[in-house]
């Protein structure tokens, strides 16, 4: 970058690298600032894949939001002491950044400066910084005079003067496991978003306070503990989760959860990124499932809904890719847009629901290869209302019970299959494929 440029012989100074000036320079390895520049504009360096470190001169003042953002190879940055403030996402998914030193002349750090930097092991602020702190080698950046924790990593250590976790404070980050403080009351937003290595946690009685998404996409997370002295909340009969005690609300889950008898609500996100969920028992004092209650759960085959259920929240399933059936008992009044959007393996729905209720269901292609089952009463009425009419196949529910077919002439039972081909020691919930000793098949659904 020259540091003066001449134009109709006036020569022009280089102050600043504007908006996305260098974005998606994914060969850029290196280059050279010159003294001239006082700023680094919006997204100047975003996604510069190859860009392995960065010498920022003393001139510059300010770096601006997602300046580094998606820096992936980048693994070491000096921030001279001109600089005064980080924009948003600065250093957003700079996944080989191993360690920052935020001097004592920067004020401002916007949301998510060091959010899934997920090498990131070692934070040191300076000790004359007036805003924030590292206090007692703790690993992280502490607005000092709130005492809120706003950016960990894995190697972070709270300090017993923490008062609260702020947004996205360990977000993306390869944290493994962490002991929070009976000093602190509030965990905010995106918290421990995205943790993918963290394998168990323990909420103090002080946290009367858990923001949105705060474990989402915690793929490893089994145990989950809440103190049994906590006034707001509680993990009542060891279920590995976090209920909202006056609600009876789970409001985050794991794949170990179980959901105890007294819950009558899946909250907003509950099990929101559960990767490895596989299956779920929905005890019958639920009413309600959330919306993105089961949202990113990619590994998800089976869901019994008791009918018990009268709502299904938007994006209720959304991604549940393994999903191969779905029966929405009648119970059911209300469901949410898209909540079986990204259902790619779902290949029968049974549904006794009214088709008055309507919306946008299933968003993608869902309907365009599963098989419907609705009651032969109202098999025209499906077949001629929205959305339910866009399903190719349309069938009435079978009467046939497994009595009947067991006792249907002279031929019985020989195997149970379900629609996958797997072999199964009983009809289970949903389409069943009945081979009987006689060669003939019957389907059965449940």
């Amino acid at each position: 970058i020259p540091e003066s440029v001449t134009h109709d012989d006036v020569t022009y100074s280089v102050t600043s690298l504007g908006y996305n000036c260098f974005r998606f320079c994914s060969s850029l390895t290196s280059i050279d600032i010159p003294s001239s520049v006082t700023s680094l504009g919006t997204g100047c360096f975003y996604c510069c894949l190859a860009l392995t470190s960065i010498d920022i001169p003393s001139s510059v003042t300010s770096l601006g939001r997602q300046c580094f953002e998606g820096c992936k190879s980048l693994t070491s940055v000096t921030i001279p002491s001109s600089v005064t403030s980080l924009g948003d996402k600065c250093f957003y998914v700079c996944k080989s950044l191993t360690s920052v030193t935020i001097p004592s002349s920067v004020t401002r750090l916007g949301k998510g400066c060091f959010q899934s930097c997920s090498s990131l092991t070692s934070i040191i602020v300076d000790e004359a910084n007036p805003v924030y702190d590292s206090r007692e080698n703790c690993n992280a950046i502490i607005e000092t005079e709130s005492n809120t924790m706003i950016a960990g990593c894995a190697s972070t250590v709270i300090p017993s003067s923490v008062t609260s976790l702020g947004e996205g404070c360990f977000s993306g980050s390869s944290l493994t496991s962490i002991t929070i403080p009976s000093s602190v009351t509030s965990l905010g937003d995106n918290c421990f978003w995205n943790c993918s290595a963290l394998t168990s946690i323990d909420i103090p009685s002080s946290v009367t306070r858990l923001g949105n998404f705060c474990f989402e996409y915690c793929k490893a997370l089994s145990s989950i503990i809440v103190d049994e002295n906590n006034p707001v909340y509680d993990s009542r009969e060891n279920c590995n989760a976090i209920i909202d005690t006056q609600s009876n609300t789970m409001i985050a889950g794991c794949a170990s959860t179980v959901i105890p008898s007294s819950v009558t609500s899946l909250g907003k996100d509950c099990f929101r990124g559960c990767s490895s969920l596989t299956s779920i028992d929905i005890p019958s004092s639920v009413t309600s499932l959330g919306e993105g209650c089961f949202t990113g759960c990619k590994a998800l085959t089976s869901i019994d809904i008791p009918s018990s259920v009268t709502s299904l929240g938007s994006y209720c399933f959304n991604g549940c890719e393994s999903l191969t059936s779905i029966n929405i008992p009648s119970s059911v009044t209300r469901l949410g847009d898209y909540c079986f959007s990204n259902c790619k393996s779902i290949k029968t729905m049974t549904c006794e629901i009214p088709t008055a209720i309507e919306g946008n269901f299933f968003r993608e292609t869902l309907i365009d290869y599963a098989t419907l089952y609705v009651p032969e009463s109202s098999l025209d009425s499906y077949k001629a209302t929205s959305p339910w009419r866009s399903f190719g196949t349309i069938l009435p529910i079978s009467t046939t019970g497994i009595g009947e077919i067991a006792t249907e002439g002279d031929a019985c039972i020989d195997a149970i299959y379900n629609l996958e081909g797997k072999r199964g020691n009983g009809i289970s919930r949903g389409l069943s494929i009945i081979r009987m000793s006689d060669g003939t098949t019957r389907k059965v659904l449940k």
